[in-house]
């Protein structure tokens, strides 16, 4: 166990550094899953989606190919239902795990030096950029429903920077 206790980080103001560590390993762990297989993000990312056919035409200013609304949620019952595509591509996930590697390392090293301003406050950035993006893909682009998998990712993002936040004097001098 003293091995182990070795390579933590100080918790003598509070568990906080201990949490920053946990979700760091936890998310560079993800973020190689990512790489490996599309099961586990399919899973959280459980949308289909069909063609937007209700984008204007192509003019000069505009190419309906380049517009980010170039698909729409997919009714379950639609007649578009048996074209529907899932939008987890082997590029989503690896663009997912690289911002989820890089969110991972900022973590580990502000959880060894809370201390240092720059430090903390990406840590706090990391949590609020996933709650930002979970909350996009739930509210905005409907790839998400808030159920079983996809508690995890809120509770973190939102658990977290309510925790950085309130303990921001206690650790920062």
């Amino acid at each position: 166990m003293d091995a182990i206790t070795a390579f933590l980080p100080s918790a003598e103001k509070g568990y906080l550094p201990y949490y920053l560590c946990l979700v760091g390993v936890v998310a560079i762990g993800n973020a190689l899953q990512n790489l490996a297989t599309l099961h586990y993000t399919r899973r959280i990312y459980n949308g289909k989606f069909v063609p937007n056919h209700g984008l204007p035409a192509a003019t000069k200013r505009f190419n309906p190919e380049d517009s980010t609304a170039i698909l729409k949620p997919a009714s379950a019952t639609g007649k578009d239902a048996e074209k529907a595509k899932d939008q987890v591509t082997p590029l989503a996930a690896r663009l997912m795990g690289t911002y989820t590697f890089l969110a991972g390392i900022i973590r580990i090293y502000a959880s060894y030096h809370l201390e240092d301003p720059s430090l903390y406050q990406l840590g706090i950035w990391t949590h609020v950029l996933a709650g930002a993006h979970f909350t996009s893909e739930l509210l905005v682009f409907k790839t998400i429903n808030f159920s079983g998998p996809q508690i995890f990712p809120f509770l973190a993002a939102y658990g977290g920077t309510a925790w950085m936040v309130l303990q921001y004097g206690n650790y920062v001098q």
